[in-house]
């Protein structure tokens, strides 16, 4: 931070000096032209015509001997905004490690490896976020979720395993766009500049929105489980239970999408009509949990029983999701 004295001009324009090595660092000269605005109470002075400087993280493994410790270090730094990740090791990087380092690059999209040594792997993000509509993403990532469910909930009723393990499939995949979306997210609050050439929007906006990817993240979670437990149900239930998480499925379904309906229209009826209807996942989940599975082995039993709770985990997030909506409304 620098503190500058501002002055006057003769004829009383006000003007303040700018350090010289911020103009350098930011590639200006004489002559060129800046946006000034005032956000906040703070006057913003900023580069016209100028992308974002690229990001870039050290990321020390000497002390990491776990594989899934150094995909989270490795995501946690794609999913910040960082655009480089230098992975650094004091010693030679063992082949079993870097192998772990393919696999963090592989769930992650538009990552790859630039450049590797022995002591050190560089990895770089190659996707432009100007290139999204952060909105737009997100409605397909609710409704990517909402069939994943969809799927799984009917290869449930109809005893078929290819779709259940197709929507678990699809579901697992969905997590490279969510750590996407949450990268996006970040780098919107994070960059003004950004900011008004992705959507315009505010910075409380963009908080709220990667509040709700959030949400969204953890239904789409849940579905995916709800397709892997599917595969798990040995013995196909009886009729009335199928009735039971089909109805129970098909209303979490109804709640996801009025909730991202409400949140991105700012829709207070939508978001209380949402928390409304949880009281009836509530009294469907309590049925099928007193209705008996007959003939069924105690590990059908507990997959049966994961599936309907995933569907619920389902619902009580798009319940979250409306209360971002209202929050939306008053932030």
């Amino acid at each position: 931070m620098e503190v500058r004295k501002l002055q006057t001009t003769a004829a009383g324009t006000f003007i303040v000096t700018i350090p010289k090595d911020w103009v350098s660092e930011l590639g200006l000269e004489k002559g060129g032209l800046v946006y000034l605005e005032q956000e906040e109470g703070d006057i913003v002075l900023s580069p016209v015509n100028t992308r974002p400087a690229q990001q870039s993280r050290p990321l020390r493994i000497d002390k990491v001997d776990d594989e899934r410790m150094l995909e989270l270090s490795i995501t946690a730094s794609y999913m910040q905004g960082h655009d480089i990740t230098e992975v650094i090791s004091k010693e030679r990087i063992l082949p079993e490690r870097k192998g772990w380092i393919r696999h963090a690059v592989d769930n992650l999209v538009g990552v790859e490896i630039a450049e590797e040594y022995s002591d050190r792997v560089v990895l770089q993000n190659l996707v432009d976020p100007l290139k999204f509509d952060l909105a737009k993403s997100m409605e397909r990532f609710s409704a990517t979720s909402l069939a994943v469910l969809a799927d799984a909930v009917r290869a449930f009723a109809e005893g078929d395993t290819v779709l259940a393990q197709d929507a678990y499939q699809r579901g697992h995949q969905s997590t490279r766009f969510y750590r996407l979306l949450m990268r996006l997210g970040i780098q919107v609050v994070r960059n003004r500049r950004l900011r008004d050439e992705m959507n315009g929007s505010d910075i409380d906006d963009a908080l709220m929105k990667i509040m709700a990817i959030k949400e969204l993240g953890r239904t789409a979670y849940y579905a995916m489980r709800v397709a892997q437990h599917v595969l798990e149900v040995e013995k196909r239930p009886e009729p009335a239970i199928i009735e039971a998480v089909t109805e129970m499925a098909t209303i979490t379904g109804e709640m996801q999408q009025s909730a991202f309906d409400a949140f991105m229209k700012k829709d207070l009826n939508l978001a209380s009509g949402v928390i409304a209807r949880m009281d009836e996942v509530r009294r469907l989940y309590d049925t099928i949990g007193l209705s008996s599975h007959k003939g069924a082995s105690p590990e059908s039993n507990l997959a049966l029983g994961l599936v309907v709770r995933g569907i619920r985990g389902v619902a009580g997030y798009a319940v979250a999701l409306a209360d971002d909506a209202v929050l939306s409304v008053f932030g």
